[in-house]
């Protein structure tokens, strides 16, 4: 059987994925999610490539392009709006 972190790493390198889908197809809560995840990002190697598509703000389009955290923003720092699209993972 494999361990959580090799799941997540399996998912991430077949498709796309946010964090919401990740707990769905696991069945565990977002913040256990967040920190598995956390671990995958820093132990993919080379020539594999843990990536992440920012979160944008669906108020004012603001890109979250410089965050380095994995787990979503609460608020636009623009428009301060909450509706905010999610980070996207992958591993290529």
């Amino acid at each position: 059987m494999m361990t959580t972190r090799k799941r997540i790493a399996d998912l991430l390198t077949r498709e796309r994925l946010g964090l919401t889908d990740l707990a769905a197809r696991l069945d565990l809560p977002l913040k256990e999610v967040l920190d598995h995840l956390n671990h995958v990002r820093k132990s993919t190697r080379p020539p594999l490539r843990f990536m992440v598509e920012p979160s944008t703000c669906e108020g004012c389009g603001f890109v979250f392009k410089d965050r380095r955290k994995l787990s979503p923003p609460g608020r636009c720092p623009r428009c301060k709006s909450q509706s905010i699209r999610e980070q996207i993972y992958r591993i290529r």
